[in-house]
């Protein structure tokens, strides 16, 4: 049985193995350019330009009459409010865009609006919260930290 093994039935799997199997199948593949194209593209196709640019948000900007609780310069501030859609602009009256207090006033109310509609009905508590933590991040306001107000003599007032 062992002589008729090796001699024909050996031989006659590894002739099946072959046939069935295919030894181009088993080598590497080669990818071909020709491979890579599909043929859903047209040659005259013009893409879309509004899905070509990236969405750009717009800010709006609330002016205000001096830097008092707006944190000028103070990077996580700008961020937060840039997140909400807005940032402050500070002008004094008469200039710029703040030229009267009715322009002023209209401009803003457009511009709190536009931020309650976008951030619901409690944006400005948000703010207030932001600034706070805005603040104590980076030190730009020791009164937000009840009991380490600096202007405050501890022991002159200790009993």
């Amino acid at each position: 049985m062992t002589s008729i093994w090796y001699r024909i039935l050996l031989p006659a799997c590894l002739l099946g193995c072959l046939i069935f199997f295919k030894p181009g199948a088993l080598a590497a593949q080669e990818i071909s350019e020709d491979y890579l194209t599909t043929p859903n593209t047209a040659r005259d196709a013009r893409p879309d330009p509004k899905k070509a640019i990236p969405k750009q948000k717009k800010i709006r900007f609330i002016i205000t009459d001096d830097t008092r609780n707006t944190l000028t310069g103070n990077a996580c501030f700008e961020e937060a409010t840039r997140s909400m859609g807005f940032m402050y602009m500070p002008a004094p009256p008469g200039q710029g865009p703040n030229r009267s207090r009715w322009a002023k006033g209209t401009h803003n109310f457009g511009v709190k609006f536009a931020i309650l509609v976008k951030n619901g009905p409690c944006w400005k508590r948000k703010v207030n919260k932001k600034r706070e933590e805005c603040r104590i991040k980076s030190g730009d306001y020791m009164g937000s930290i009840k009991g380490l107000n600096p202007s405050f003599n501890h022991e002159a007032h200790s009993p």
